[in-house]
């Protein structure tokens, strides 16, 4: 690769972003032991990812601490990225950092984010170059939160999904590298210590950043009761997710932790569990805490009844005809509007995997097809999405992302003809039995990698 051109755009990136700035600007200068090095935020291409980072950073911003499912921030205190670790490599082309970790039940660690996930700012027209500081997503739009990247390459095939909102200034880049040799060379980790400094913002900027903030989420203590001693209730705030944190031993400082129920609607709701349903809770003893993340723009709602959705892939265009109350429905290739090939979807199910995405599976056959719907508004009939194959729901066999648009019989899909992932070797072919949707070898291997280090895919609510 040819390192001139990549320090090239990243002086461009950091360029143009002064030059919109003209007075000034913000700054967050990360201290590793190996130097430091600072990153000018883009607060007016994206807000929310900056105001989410500027509080997940100063203690302002509230979020659910992965290891007990206590709040933090805010009033309660206690910064997200405090002492935040860089802890992988990810595919040779970004450093991640920024999640906490915690133990899991099998004695391995893994790692979390703030409990929450916020709109995307993905089509921004921020260039994922070398540089660039990003928020990461690995489960479609939507999905970040709180875990960083920082591009070592070009990546421009990210921003189906990956939200751009800074760029690292001057010679910074030289201690990033610095901090990827420590990382690859077996520490596993370096932990960072971030300071922002307000180089004179704009009002356009402070505007910005007002605003968005308004638009991200609160994590909250959740009210909690028993009924009749064999029972737990609690109140769920409209458009928000509960999460419940038990204990059998608080001297032994163990927590388990259980993102559940989601209230989709604009009215708070009460909720009724046995106390027998809860893990971690036998013989009706133990300990339990609640918190829930609240969402002042929920865009996302689970799908009823019938629905066709139709889907820009790389290479050619899917149809579906999907019945979720019957489970099944049937797939088409479409050529020009007209259905060329077509055949029965063996079984269908859904989740709201984020306030803002929906994760629908579609068995066909020996596989099973994940897609990631994210709505960027709520009613939206059109969005971006992310697919992945898996033969026998076992082995991942491709990759995908494009457009998708919502509506009713077959045809009429508006076709946007882009390269939405140079990746894609090959065309989307969905016959059943087969997987043909294929992807470079090097994405297989980023994706396994990630998995070896334990990260959990996604994982930020």
């Amino acid at each position: 690769m040819n390192h001139s051109i990549c320090f090239s755009a990243v002086f461009l990136s950091a360029a143009l972003m002064a030059a919109k700035s003209v007075s000034g600007a913000i700054y967050a200068d990360f201290t590793v032991p190996q130097g430091t090095f600072t990153v000018e935020l883009d607060a007016l291409n994206a807000p929310r990812a900056v105001a989410n980072f500027l509080g997940l950073t100063g203690g302002t911003q509230t979020w659910r601490d992965p290891v007990t499912g206590a709040v933090r921030g805010g009033a309660a205190g206690g910064a997200f990225y405090d002492g935040m670790p860089f802890y992988s490599t990810f595919g040779g082309f970004t450093l991640l950092g920024g999640l906490r970790p915690y133990p899991g039940s099998d004695g391995n660690e893994y790692w979390e984010g703030p409990g929450f996930t916020i709109l995307d700012e993905a089509t921004n027209g921020v260039a994922l170059v070398r540089g660039v500081l990003a928020l990461a997503e690995f489960a479609g739009p939507h999905s970040g939160g709180g875990e960083l990247a920082i591009l070592l390459t070009n990546a421009p095939y990210l921003g189906s999904g990956w939200t751009g909102f800074g760029a690292v200034t001057g010679a910074g880049m030289a201690v990033v590298e610095a901090v990827v040799n420590s990382v690859t060379g077996g520490s596993g980790r370096v932990l960072a210590q971030i300071a922002i400094r307000d180089g004179g913002m704009t009002p356009e900027e402070n505007a910005a950043l007002n605003a968005a903030r308004d638009e991200l989420p609160l994590v909250e203590a959740m009210p909690l009761g028993l009924g009749k001693a064999t029972n737990v209730w609690f109140g769920s705030a409209p458009q928000s997710r509960a999460c419940l944190s038990t204990a059998s031993n608080l001297l032994a400082e163990s927590w388990s932790v259980y993102p559940g129920t989601w209230n989709t609607e604009t009215n708070a709701t009460w909720m009724d569990l046995p106390l027998t349903s809860i893990p971690g809770i036998g013989e009706r003893l133990g300990f339990l805490y609640g918190s829930q993340a609240v969402y002042p723009k929920m865009t996302a709602a689970p799908f009823s009844g019938k629905q066709r959705l139709g889907m820009a892939h790389t290479g050619t265009d899917m149809q579906y005809w999907l019945d979720f109350t019957g489970t099944t429905g049937l797939w088409a290739r479409v050529s020009n509007s007209v259905p060329v090939e077509s055949g029965t979807i063996d079984w269908i199910g859904q989740e709201l995997e984020t306030a803002n995405s929906v994760h629908v599976v579609l068995f066909i056959g020996w596989t099973a097809y994940h897609y990631w719907l994210g709505f960027d508004e709520a009613g939206a009939t059109t969005g971006r999405f992310y697919c992945e194959l898996w033969y026998f729901n076992a082995e991942l066999t491709g990759t995908d992302s494009g457009l998708f648009e919502l509506g009713e019989g077959w045809g009429g899909m508006k076709s946007a003809r882009k390269a939405w992932n140079p990746m894609a070797a090959t065309s989307f072919d969905p016959a059943p039995g087969k997987a043909t949707m294929r992807t470079m070898a090097e994405w297989r291997a980023i994706r396994a990698s990630q998995r070896e280090l334990g990260l959990k895919i996604g994982g930020t609510d």
